[in-house]
């Protein structure tokens, strides 16, 4: 009898005993891997994307294209995805991002401050357009 009031009691105390600590991340489990930092970019409209290595908590690239046109020692924040420094967008470049999304006959008309201003025709109807320079956002 006591034998088996030992083990219930034992089997008591390791069902509520805490879970097994499980080990502890490594600290860059974090991190983003280098294929996710390519998709990252893509969806920024960066093409050619070659040798993205990481450089402590940052990704280097020594070369991509963004709409058309070479970037070179792009820095990636390894954590975020973002660019540490990203020029903005120059006319051409705002051009090719209209192009990219399905306009045509893309005019520069010039700069507003960050603003870029385009003039473009999609489906036939041609529009005014403005891109940020900083962000790439397309505004009418």
């Amino acid at each position: 009898m006591i034998n088996s009031f030992r083990l219930a009691l034992i089997g008591l105390l390791l069902l509520l005993a805490p879970a097994q600590a499980q080990p502890a991340a490594p600290p860059d489990a974090a991190f983003l891997t280098p294929d996710q930092v390519t998709t990252v970019l893509r969806a920024r409209g960066y093409s050619d994307i070659s040798g993205v290595e990481r450089e402590g908590d940052s990704f280097r690239i020594p070369e991509a294209t963004r709409y058309g046109e070479k970037v070179q020692n792009l820095r990636i924040d390894a954590l975020t995805g973002q660019p540490r420094e990203q020029p903005m967008l120059t006319e051409a470049q705002a051009s090719g991002l209209l192009r990219d999304r399905g306009y045509t006959d893309v005019t520069e008309l010039g700069r507003e401050g960050d603003l870029i201003r385009l003039r473009a025709t999609r489906d036939g109807t041609p529009t005014e357009l403005r891109v940020d320079a900083r962000t790439g956002a397309v505004r009418q």
